[in-house]
């Protein structure tokens, strides 16, 4: 059983790797945005996730966030790297030096459009168990990687002695409710969707959410959504998850998920930067659509009375 090998709860945003225009890693803004939504109630970070356009950075670029992350947001933050990849040696080599850069776990999905086997994922992650010793948050993700990671195969990972949480982002909100029935007990069970389902997943048994849109738009609206909703505080919970779900239906279609949520960012002033090829930055017409909701949602109201 690996529960207390970590105490992970929260809100745990994946955050946005921003880029310049000609795609350098904008650092400036990278470190300004894990601060701002660190004072705004986030309980870690993942760094170099899919919302940080992960299969966009190479190995050394990733290490390079990951120190800069600990260093700007001290030991009193939980830092999580996504060291994810095909190859096991590539992805154990990675796993190693993330170690030294002291993150306190690192988030895997299983290795992508291989068609990997269930014994062949398993056989994945004990390996980079066995040889990287560290804290791992398995990624289930089956839209982006073609592999789900239903209730009894989490069980099964849960067996690998380093396998500590999963971030499970299933679609199929049974097979969220079947993962913490079969594991719960075992490892951190973390929601990914939570702008669609973070209070029902906290009902369900969520210690947290690694979410996307909502913190980075929303900001501490967004983000106190698992507090809200752990403390029993369902009516503004539930205010604040009719939130989200409006802000994600209205926007989350407009462009790619990083292009919206960058493009979003940016017009309220927030460090979103830009995305890197081959994503674009979304056109004036997508933004002016954007600019749109945001405006209706009463966001650059907010905006202007905090300031």
């Amino acid at each position: 059983m690996n529960k207390g090998k970590v105490a992970w709860r929260g809100n745990f945003p994946a955050v946005v790797t921003p880029f310049t225009r000609s795609g350098e890693i904008d650092e400036k803004k990278f470190v300004a945005n894990l601060e701002l939504l660190v004072s705004e109630g986030a309980h870690g970070v993942v760094v170099s996730g899919s919302n940080g356009e992960s299969w966009a950075l190479k190995g050394p670029e990733r290490l390079a966030l990951f120190r800069r992350a600990r260093q700007a947001l001290g030991r009193d933050v939980t830092v999580i790297g996504g060291t994810g990849s095909i190859p096991t040696g590539d992805v154990v080599e990675l796993t190693r030096a993330a170690r030294e850069t002291g993150v306190d776990g690192v988030m895997i999905m299983p290795p992508y459009y291989c068609g990997a086997s269930r014994r062949e994922v398993v056989e994945h992650f004990r390996t980079i168990s066995d040889e990287a010793k560290m804290p791992i948050l398995v990624y289930n993700s089956p839209k982006s990687t073609g592999v789900d990671i239903v209730a009894d195969f989490a069980a099964e990972l849960a067996q690998v002695e380093w396998v500590v949480g999963i971030k499970q982002s299933t679609l199929d909100f049974t097979v969220f409710e079947q993962t913490v029935a079969a594991c719960g007990d075992q490892i951190e069970v973390f929601t990914g969707h939570s702008a669609k389902r973070g209070l029902a997943a906290v009902l369900a048994g969520a210690v947290g959410f690694v979410s996307s849109l909502d913190p980075h738009v929303l900001g501490r609206e967004g983000i106190s959504l698992f507090e809200l909703s752990v403390a029993g505080d369902y009516e503004n919970a539930r205010r604040v998850q009719m939130r989200t779900l409006a802000l994600d239906r209205r926007i989350g279609g407009i462009s790619s998920g990083p292009s919206v949520m960058k493009a979003a960012m940016n017009l309220l002033g927030r460090p979103g930067g830009y995305p890197r090829r081959p994503l674009l930055e979304a056109s004036d017409a997508q933004k002016e659509q954007i600019r749109n909701v945001l405006d209706e949602m009463g966001l650059f109201s907010q905006v202007r009375n905090a300031a």
